[in-house]
C-alpha cells in the first residue's frame, strides 16, 4: 500500500490544530517542562535544513515528556527585527511590516508541514508592540543599573547591506547573504556589561548538568585569566596600559604590540616615519575576520612603528622598547570579559632575555 503522506499528514496536522493537542494548560497538578529552541529569523527564502535539525530533536523530547505526564510548554516565535528586512523593503519598495508578515506566514506554514508539536497559541513575534515593549522595559532597567552602556567597537561591516555581521555570517571575507565585501569598522555600539557576571558564570558551571566539553567551551569563551595592569610611558609623552599574567618577565620585554585600530595610532600619525606602511597594514587587517586574526597556527604579521618607543624602566641599561602593529590575536575595542585584546601586549624576542640584555 502506498503511503499518501500529503493526505495523511495534513489530516493529522488539522486534527492537532482543532483539538489543541499540544496546548500548554495552566495546570499546576502536573510537573512542568519548558522546551525551548532558538527562534528563527524569518528571511524571504524560508526554512533551510539547519532549522528543523534542532527543532526535530527538541520535538522528540517534548513529545516524550507529554507522554510521561508533564505539562509541556514548547513555543515557537520569530526573531523578526533586522536591517536585512529593511534593506529588502527599500530595494523592492515594500513596507518592512508587510515583508515581515509575509515571511513569518511562510515559515509558520513550513513548520506546520513538518508536524512539529509547537504550541502555536504561544507564538512570539519580536516586531509585535506587545512583545517589544517588554524588551524596552528590560533595557531601561539594565541602563538604570549601569549594565547598558555605549562603547566604540570594532565590528564586521558589510559594505553592501550596511549592517553589522556576526562572525558566523562572514565567509571568506564576504557577507553570506549578499557576498559583498566585509571590512572591520569602528562603530559606537550599545553594550551589555556581561563581564560583571563572568566569575558567577564560571562558578555556576559546577551546578549544571552539562557535558564536560560544553563546560570547557564556556570556560574558554569567558576567557578569565589572573594578571596585572601595568602602565608604560612612551617617548611621545603618552601612557599605555598593558595587561600581563607574567609580571616576572617585565624586565625582559623588548617590544610592545598594539592593534591596528588602537586610537593612539591616529594621535601619533604625524610623528610616525612609516605612516604609509601603517595605513597599508591597517587596510589589510580590516579585511580579516576574527577567526583569521586569532587563529594560532599561522605566521604572525606586523609593522614596526617608526618614531615612538615605550619606556621599560624594569630593564637595566637601554630602557627603550619598540612598538609593533599586529592584527593577529589583538583587536582594539573587543571586550571579551577579561581578554587581553583590550590592551597592548608585551613581548620578548624568542625567549626572555636576562636583565642585562640590551638588544632589540
Amino acid at each position: 500500500m502506498k503511503y499518501d503522506f500529503a493526505a495523511i499528514e495534513s489530516k493529522w496536522q488539522k486534527y492537532w490544530d482543532e483539538h489543541r493537542t499540544f496546548h500548554a494548560e495552566n495546570d499546576y497538578t502536573k510537573p512542568k517542562y519548558y522546551a525551548l529552541v532558538e527562534f528563527p529569523y524569518p528571511s524571504g527564502e524560508g526554512l533551510h535544513v539547519g532549522h528543523p535539525r534542532p527543532y526535530t530533536a527538541m520535538d522528540i523530547v517534548a513529545r516524550k515528556r507529554r507522554m510521561q505526564g508533564y505539562n509541556v510548554l514548547f513555543p515557537m516565535g520569530w526573531d523578526a527585527f533586522g536591517l536585512p528586512t529593511e534593506n529588502y523593503a527599500i530595494e523592492h519598495k515594500i513596507h518592512p511590516a508587510i515583508v515581515t508578515e509575509r515571511n513569518v506566514a511562510r515559515f509558520r506554514n513550513q513548520l506546520k508541514m513538518l508536524g512539529l508539536s509547537f504550541d502555536w497559541e504561544r507564538e512570539v513575534n519580536t516586531t509585535d508592540p506587545n512583545y517589544f515593549k517588554w524588551t524596552q522595559w528590560i533595557f531601561l532597567k539594565l541602563f538604570k543599573a549601569g549594565l547598558a552602556y555605549k562603547k566604540e567597537m570594532n565590528v564586521n561591516w558589510c559594505t553592501h547591506c550596511k549592517v553589522v555581521l556576526a562572525n558566523e555570517e562572514v565567509v571568506n571575507g564576504t557577507c553570506e547573504r549578499c557576498h559583498g565585501e566585509v571590512i572591520h569598522k569602528v562603530k559606537n555600539q550599545w553594550m551589555l556589561k556581561i563581564t560583571d557576571y563572568a566569575q558567577k558564570l564560571l562558578d555556576d558551571l559546577d551546578s549544571v548538568d552539562y557535558f564536560e566539553k560544553i563546560k570547557t567551551a564556556q570556560v574558554n569563551w569567558i576567557g578569565r585569566s589572573t594578571g596585572a595592569e601595568v602602565t608604560f610611558k612612551t617617548t611621545l609623552g603618552d601612557e599605555l596600559l598593558i595587561y600581563t599574567t607574567r609580571c616576572d618577565t617585565l624586565f625582559g620585554a623588548t617590544y610592545m604590540v598594539i592593534s591596528p585600530e588602537h586610537p593612539l595610532i591616529e594621535k601619533w600619525a604625524d610623528k610616525l616615519g612609516n605612516m604609509d606602511e601603517v595605513r597599508k597594514y591597517q587596510a589589510e587587517a580590516a579585511r580579516k575576520s576574527d577567526f583569521d586574526r586569532t587563529e594560532m597556527n599561522k605566521d604572525k604579521t606586523g609593522v614596526r612603528l617608526d618614531g615612538v618607543m615605550a619606556i621599560n624602566r624594569k630593564r637595566q641599561g637601554n630602557t627603550d622598547i619598540h612598538f609593533r602593529l599586529c592584527s593577529d590575536e589583538l583587536r582594539h575595542g573587543r571586550d571579551y570579559g577579561g581578554s587581553r585584546a583590550r590592551y597592548a601586549r608585551l613581548g620578548v624576542r624568542e625567549k626572555v632575555r636576562s636583565a642585562y640584555y640590551r638588544g632589540r
